[in-house]
């Protein structure tokens, strides 16, 4: 019984600390809609078993009432949690999203490591813009030769589009709106994504007039998401779990399709 009980106290208060920290890392850290396409809801889920592990498991391994060192060995457990809990909550805080970017008709989710890479003017616009995870978007030349210049420039060496900084502008209503002029119908991506049946059939069920929505993808460091944006505003308001990167590229007769739309992360 007072293994149980001592079993029972060290997993009600894991509990509660690894709850704390979802709230942190689903509101703060990890908004939505970046929890999934940035693998912080796999490394949350190292967390949560690690602790339990290291936690009340141990404790009703070990815990016996009147046993010789039990103290020491409770001590050795929690002081193992702590570290290991302490290990992967910094590992959630260093990777988390500092900047979404929308460029060639895909958003792009920057840390810390793609924040070093944008370069002084991109840094110091990140800088002026509230919030985080910031939105911005590449503008680039609407003449043919200059984008052409543009993207022979990347197949020389220079950094992929959605990481020269100094292309960046604020993601304003205007350019959410253009976003969504640009995104995928869903009879587009149900056609050529097979795989994606399940989630576009869950989305079709909360929100019976698909004609409202177009779909973009979101590209994160671990994998890639199709978000769902109102087709007037241009704003986010659903997730489909599906890679959009699974299966051709999704495209319909009279709808343009990205240049890079059959690519990996990086556009050309």
């Amino acid at each position: 019984m007072a293994r149980l009980k001592a079993a029972s106290w060290h997993l009600a208060l894991t509990v509660v600390a690894l709850g704390a920290v979802y709230a942190i890392v689903r509101t703060l850290w990890y908004p939505h809609p970046l929890l999934i396409a940035d693998g912080a809801l796999q490394t949350y889920g190292l967390l949560a078993g690690v602790s339990l592990a290291l936690g009340p498991l141990l404790t009703l391994v070990v815990f016996r009432a009147g046993k010789k060192g039990l103290r020491s060995d409770l001590a050795l457990i929690i002081i193992a949690q702590l570290a290991a809990f302490a290990f992967v909550v910094h590992l959630l805080y260093i990777r988390r999203i500092q900047l979404v970017v929308y460029s060639q008709g895909a958003f792009h989710a920057l840390d810390a490591a793609h924040i070093a890479l944008i370069g002084a003017k991109g840094q110091a616009l990140l800088h002026t813009l509230p919030g985080r995870p910031a939105y911005v978007y590449v503008k680039l030349p609407h003449n043919k030769l200059a984008m052409l210049e543009v993207e022979i420039r990347t197949l020389q060496g220079e950094p992929p589009v959605f990481l020269r900084g100094w292309r960046y502008r604020p993601y304003t209503q205007a350019e959410q709106r253009k976003a969504a002029a640009q995104g995928y119908p869903l009879v587009a991506v149900a056609r050529t994504n097979h795989v994606a049946a399940s989630a576009i059939r869950r989305f079709r069920d909360d929100h019976p007039r698909l004609a409202d929505y177009v779909f973009v993808p979101l590209r994160g460091t671990y994998t890639s998401v199709m978000l769902a944006l109102d087709r007037k505003t241009g704003r986010i308001v659903s997730t489909l779990r599906f890679n959009p990167g699974m299966g051709n590229a999704p495209h319909a007769s009279g709808h343009k399709k990205p240049p890079h739309a059959a690519a990996g992360r990086a556009p050309a």
